[in-house]
């Protein structure tokens, strides 16, 4: 009987050949010895060895002297890569499942540790690539306005023909809304990533204009539907093969807030790729200085991916090439399947079995991204996934499902109070345990919060119980 080409105990020998560095990286350690990924394991380490040598060095570099941890720069620079990727390809699982490499990523940690200087460094290379196209684009838009600007005699002496506008081809946003964004990505087919510092203000603007439009938007693009938007001003926008990667950080108090308004039921939560390591600090400065070659080496990699053409159908829409996977590492994805799919039906609870589920197309996603980066390191002809790249999956994979069940053990476990905002939470610990309408008024208004507020804040069941008109006593 043929040995099972995917078990949990086995990918060290995969990676081997990449002699893993010898680092022991703050916040997440570089071990070649924990591939194994033991289920009783206490922390959670990010495996840097699924990257080529040139990757790895990178991550070791950046943390030795810009104290990144392991965990932010390695899953940034999976990022970084999403992007660069965007429609020039995509990973055929089986005939009528494709896969893009979309990622929806949350940096959480506290303030102070290094969240978001990671993503900046990831991205600079795709930062630079927006620079030089908004500089050729206003040369263009000045040649534009000049044109238009003549009188039409002067135009036809000149035989100028009907000028097209020009735009922006960009990659990256930051503020946005559906409409907006969907603007931007009709002139780069190519693909787009938003980038969110503070990760919080992307979801509760969810319901800004159009209660739960947003939130349908969102878990169309983590699937990749078509966009169609029509608009009551100006012509209507469709895209029907859209790329939209998402990233963020966020503070760990603000991951109740991410649970509200049903997030945890519709599946949002569950296509989220929660970065949330153990036992993280914010370090000393390091007297260290990063090799100058490092961000060139980085820049490389982005660069030669981004000179990637993306194919054009005969509607002018992308049409990505589809990488088939290898033989070997089919079966090897199939045997975790089976594997993933044992876990989410033992599953505690049904959150759980859901996210266990999002991580059987992320695997693909992230074999995709595994493969491409080995290209970008002259390291594979991508011409097909390989096992390297499906063993890398699973390890990524398996990281990221333990960090699912922190933070769902986090939001499991946290108090109806901690849903809500500071001020909220000073003005409920203010309130006496029993107390009525008046009284808490008093109370509540010498802390700023003006009636209106407080008077929905007590339609909170979790929190509030009326025990006669106009009495309440506290839950909790």
């Amino acid at each position: 009987m043929k040995s099972p080409l995917f078990s949990l105990n086995s990918h060290a020998d995969e990676f081997s050949k990449d002699e893993p560095l010898q680092h022991n990286i703050n916040g997440s350690g570089v071990n070649e010895t924990e591939t194994d990924l033991p289920q009783d394991q206490e922390t959670n380490i990010f495996p840097v060895e699924v990257f080529p040598q040139t990757v790895q060095e990178i991550i070791a570099a950046t943390n030795e002297s810009l104290q990144y941890p392991a965990d932010f720069i390695g899953s940034s620079l999976l990022y970084a890569l999403s992007i660069a990727i965007g429609n020039t390809h995509r990973a055929e699982v089986k005939k009528g499942w494709v896969e893009s490499s979309v990622l929806y990523l949350a940096i959480v940690a506290r303030a102070g540790t290094n969240k978001s200087h990671p993503l900046s460094f990831a991205l600079q290379p795709i930062v630079d690539q927006d620079r030089k196209s908004y500089s050729l684009y206003e040369q263009q838009r000045r040649d534009y306005e000049k044109m238009v600007n003549l009188p039409k005699k002067e135009r036809q002496d000149q035989a100028i023909d009907e000028t097209v506008k020009p735009h922006w081809q960009k990659y990256l946003i930051s503020d946005f809304t559906p409409e907006a964004l969907a603007e931007v990505h009709k002139f780069n087919k190519r693909g787009i990533g938003v980038y969110v510092d503070e990760l919080a203000g992307w979801f509760k603007n969810f319901n800004r204009y159009n209660k739960g439009s947003e939130m349908e938007f969102w878990l169309s693009q983590w699937s990749g539907r078509p966009i169609n938007i029509d608009r009551k001003t100006g012509e209507p926008i469709f895209i029907p093969l859209p790329f939209i990667s998402v990233a963020g950080t966020m503070q760990n108090g603000i991951l109740n807030e991410l649970a509200k308004e049903n997030r945890t039921q519709n599946g949002f939560i569950d296509r989220i790729l929660f970065v949330i390591p153990d036992n993280i600090r914010k370090e000393y400065w390091s007297e260290t200085e990063l090799p100058p070659d490092i961000s060139e080496r980085w820049k490389a990699i982005i660069h030669k991916l981004l000179s990637l053409s993306v194919p054009i159908d005969d509607t002018g829409n992308p049409s990505p090439i589809v990488l088939m996977f290898k033989p070997e590492a089919k079966q090897a994805l199939i045997e975790w399947q089976r594997f993933n799919t044992d876990q989410s039906n033992k599953a505690d609870n049904e959150t759980l079995s859901g996210i266990f589920s999002k991580m059987e197309t992320y695997v693909a996603r992230f074999a995709l991204i595994l493969e491409l980066l080995q290209y970008a390191c002259n390291e594979s002809d991508k011409q097909a996934i390989g096992l390297r790249a499906v063993h890398g999956a699973i390890l990524l994979v398996e990281y990221f499902k333990r960090s699912a069940e922190k933070v769902n053990s986090i939001l499991q476990n946290a108090s109806p109070l901690d849903k809500h905002p500071a001020d909220k939470q000073i003005v409920y610990n203010a309130l006496p345990d029993t107390f009525t309408t008046e009284q808490g008024l008093q109370i509540v208004v010498r802390l700023g919060m003006k009636e209106r507020t407080f008077k929905r804040f007590l339609n909170d069941k979790g929190l509030f119980c009326r025990t006669s008109r106009g009495e309440y006593e506290k839950l909790i």
